[in-house]
């Protein structure tokens, strides 16, 4: 393993003038065309891996084999619509953790919390540069609220705010709903935490602001507030609920980007898209219950003028399975969809899911106070049967695919939406049993 240490960089956020407004960003935005986009959130970890396999082989050429021959990417780019990629660019794996098998984990950006690893820093560059020479537009996304390396439970270790160790060991076992919902609401309160995310990310963010087709940046995957305050719906100070203290947190990230990066870029929560307070407007197949035990709100989030653009996530279809073993032996259930958001007095059918969607769709457009906004996930998948909740597979998910992925797609579009980013094209280590999908099928969905 390559190790360069770089000194500490310290990189603070500060005032920024609030004068780019939406309607500049929207004027910027306009001159983009829509974004058919792929996740591939893989793609530094499969790099690094690759240029792992041919150590006498100039760097370059090896990323660029791996994104044009083994990926494919100029191919999926002439014979798609797709022009846009999401993917991270945040510290995922360990290099190497106890109990946890060698090669497992590898491509980490900082293998302490002030020590880059310089090599992975540069293989970033080249992916980022590679990527924009295949003319994809590009959505990088700076950190994880999940249990990757770069998740909220390893930040708060890294600075002493939970005990050492709890982090590998929510890793291991998978056992970390109670660490979130003791420890979530620190990440966004503890002030060593964000210094040590924006030293981290300011580091990245020197990199993606040389690229133009960086045209959106994530802040986090997924944020929320899960915790004491959220649970029980009680203000972490008077007035102040967890959903606001998380906005606030996301606002002075979006300014310490915006110090970083060129004022066409549009910065985003990189959130799933939960509501404080019920949705406004009628609803036959979706809940009108707030999330609030989520700690986040979109519609509090959207009234930041530092994020610029808004985003929502969308797995509504019937629950799938998968019984699998943690990297601690311990088994557990792989369960996805959002099938709770679906009113107890509609049946489970595929229509019904189908409407169930469109509802999602149309009540978070409404909460983007007029600014753009892109659907950074779009997965369907459903069970075998209702005995049997094991996916099926991708092949025969296909035509539910094309149908629903188009219609929603569309139905996006006539919302204001920028763009429809489909979750997943499959890389050659990670394959996604309820929504990867090949090249191939990619293209049938969108066909150029």
């Amino acid at each position: 393993m390559m190790r360069i240490s770089l000194p500490r960089r310290a990189l603070l956020s500060g005032a920024i003038s609030l004068s780019l407004t939406a309607t500049l960003s929207r004027k910027i935005m306009a001159q983009i065309p829509r974004l058919y986009g792929v996740n591939a959130y893989y793609l530094l970890v499969e790099s690094y891996r690759k240029v792992q396999q041919q150590p006498g082989r100039v760097i370059k050429d090896v990323v660029m084999d791996y994104l044009i021959q083994d990926l494919r990417l100029p191919e999926l780019r002439r014979r798609s619509r797709i022009n846009a990629i999401r993917f991270w660019a945040f510290n995922d794996y360990p290099v190497s953790a106890v109990g946890v098998p060698d090669g497992s984990f590898d491509a980490a950006l900082w293998l302490e919390p002030n020590r880059v690893v310089q090599p992975v820093l540069s293989l970033l560059n080249i992916l980022v540069e590679g990527l924009s020479a295949l003319d994809f537009y590009l959505f990088p996304v700076l950190g994880n609220y999940w249990l990757s390396y770069g998740g909220i439970l390893r930040y708060l270790e890294w600075v002493g705010a939970i005990p050492k160790g709890t982090w590998l060991n929510a890793f291991t076992t998978l056992q970390d709903q109670d660490k979130y919902l003791k420890y979530g609401a620190d990440f966004y309160l503890n002030p060593r935490v964000e210094q040590l995310f924006q030293n981290h990310t300011g580091q990245v963010l020197s990199i993606l602001s040389k690229y133009p087709k960086v045209i959106g940046i994530d802040i986090l995957n997924e944020p929320r507030g899960k915790g004491f305050y959220a649970q029980q719906n009680r203000p972490v100070k008077p007035q102040v609920y967890m959903q606001v203290v998380v906005a606030d947190w996301l606002q002075r990230q979006a300014v310490f980007i915006q110090k970083n990066m060129s004022s066409s870029v549009y910065i985003t929560s990189g959130e799933e898209g939960w509501f404080a307070q019920s949705p406004r407007l009628p609803l036959n197949y979706l809940k009108s219950d707030p999330q609030t035990q989520e700690g986040v709100d979109l519609s509090t989030n959207m009234t930041r003028p530092n994020l610029t653009m808004g985003t929502i996530h969308m797995y509504t279809h019937p629950a799938a399975e998968l019984q699998k073993t943690s990297l601690a032996g311990l088994p557990f259930t792989d369960r996805r969809g959002w099938d709770f958001l679906l009113r107890t007095d509609r049946p489970g059918s595929w229509e019904n899911y189908k409407n169930l969607g469109d509802e999602w769709l149309r009540s978070r457009s409404l909460a983007m106070d007029k600014k753009p906004w892109y659907l950074g996930e779009l997965g369907w998948c459903r069970p075998r049967s209702d005995a049997d909740k094991r996916p099926l597979s991708n092949r025969e998910l296909q035509d539910d695919r094309i149908t629903l992925y188009r219609h929603w797609t569309e139905l996006a579009f006539s919302l204001k939406a920028q763009g429809v980013f489909l979750w997943l094209l499959d890389g050659l280590q990670h394959q996604d049993e309820f929504y990867g999908m090949t090249q191939a099928q990619i293209q049938a969905i969108f066909p150029a």
